[in-house]
C-alpha cells in the first residue's frame, strides 16, 4: 500500500477505476484536506465541510469509471464538490430542540487570534473566502488552486492580494475595537 501512496494523480486514478480501493484511498488522503478547505471556503462550516467532503469522495468512487481524462481528477473532485454544495442536496444541521441560537457575538469577548482570522476570512466575499481557504488553510499552491477553480493564476493572485487586503482591514479593526 505504501507505493500506491507515491503514485501520481493519473496512474492512482487508472488504478482506482479499475476498483482498486487502495489506490484511491491514496487519493483521498492526497485531497481530503484541500477539499475540505474549499468546501469550508463555500459554506463557512467546517463540520458540515467535512461531511460534504465525505460524500464527495463517495459519489467520486462511484463515478470514477466514467471519468475520461485521469490527470484532470482534482478538477473534476472538486467540480463534483461545487455541484453537491451548490445542489442543495445536504440537509442543513438544525440545533438540538430547546437549544439557544448561538451568535457570533456570543464568542468575541474569548475569540483569539485564530479565531479571529478564522472569522475575518469567513466575511470575505466567497471567491476571495474560497482561494484563501484553499491557499492557507488547506496549504494549495497558487498553480494548483488555478486548475481546480479553473481560473488563469493572475486571478487567483489578484484574488488573494484582494482579500489579504480586506483581512488586513478587518483585523485591525478587531484589535482597535
Amino acid at each position: 500500500m505504501g507505493l500506491v501512496v507515491e503514485l501520481p494523480d493519473a496512474l492512482a486514478v487508472k488504478l482506482a477505476a479499475n476498483g482498486n480501493a487502495d489506490a484511491f484511498m491514496a487519493l483521498v488522503r492526497r485531497y481530503r484536506a484541500p477539499l475540505i478547505g474549499y468546501i469550508h471556503g463555500k459554506t463557512r462550516v467546517r463540520d458540515e465541510a467535512e461531511d460534504i467532503a465525505q460524500e464527495v469522495f463517495c459519489r467520486a468512487w462511484e463515478h470514477l469509471p466514467g471519468l475520461r481524462d485521469p490527470a484532470a481528477f482534482a478538477g473534476w473532485l472538486f467540480r463534483i464538490a461545487g455541484n453537491v454544495v451548490i445542489s442543495g442536496s445536504r440537509r442543513p444541521r438544525l440545533a438540538p430542540l430547546g437549544a439557544e441560537p448561538v451568535t457570533a457575538a456570543d464568542h468575541e469577548p474569548a475569540m483569539d487570534s485564530s479565531a479571529a482570522v478564522h472569522a475575518a476570512v469567513g466575511d470575505l466575499p466567497e471567491h476571495q473566502r474560497v482561494v484563501v481557504s484553499l491557499r492557507h488553510f488547506s496549504g494549495m499552491p497558487t498553480d494548483q488552486i488555478a486548475r481546480v477553480l479553473g481560473v488563469p493564476p493572475g486571478t487567483v493572485r489578484s484574488r488573494l492580494s484582494r482579500a489579504y487586503g480586506q483581512l488586513r482591514h478587518q483585523l485591525s479593526n478587531r484589535v482597535e475595537a
